[in-house]
């Protein structure tokens, strides 16, 4: 997964040629830290382990966006109306995120094509889907817009559409605007 530094060096291609290579939509992630990342690993088909930080969700969000240039870039790319990228802990996950809150398949993001967007839906996770700080309920189903927090667990993410990625990479790039 590149790093939104990583990614600074393609500000300067045309948008349309950014969204070819990137997808629609991104998902950025603060990189999980390396402890957390083994024991996921370890864990694989084992049980969940418990939230541990459930009333921080939007204190990380804030930490997130103060250190933009490091959070990792997730490609979901999907390619039809209606696919389905599964989230969650197991190899053959479209996301695999290595966190020990987050289940072996902890949830869906289903993408709408005429809406330009995705939806998630919980798979009934031990420590729930959080769509702006708010979890969602069993089987509700919720469309995502630009911009958005969500988090599997303690795993957070930042719901974005490819273009603004790359007008962020292009305002903050040298010469860029900022």
């Amino acid at each position: 997964m590149p790093s939104v530094q990583q990614l600074r060096p393609f500000a300067y291609a045309p948008v349309q040629a950014f969204l070819q290579a990137s997808g629609p939509v991104v998902l950025i992630q603060q990189p999980p830290e390396p402890v957390f990342q083994q024991v996921a690993l370890r864990l694989a088909e084992a049980r969940t382990v418990g939230m541990a930080h459930r009333s921080r969700l939007v204190d990380r969000l804030l930490v997130m966006l103060q250190a933009f240039d490091s959070l990792e870039v997730h490609f979901l790319g999907p390619e039809a109306d209606g696919q389905e990228m599964k989230v969650g802990r197991l190899e053959g996950c479209t996301l695999m995120v290595h966190d020990p809150s987050v289940s072996k398949q902890h949830a869906v993001l289903r993408w709408h094509a005429a809406q330009g967007t995705c939806s998630v839906k919980d798979l009934g996770s031990m420590n729930g889907t959080w769509l702006n700080a708010a979890e969602l309920g069993e089987g509700e189903v919720r469309m995502l817009t630009d911009g958005d927090a969500l988090a599997f667990g303690d795993a957070q993410f930042l719901y974005l559409r490819a273009e603004t990625l790359h007008s962020h990479l292009r305002l903050a790039s040298p010469g860029g605007g900022m």
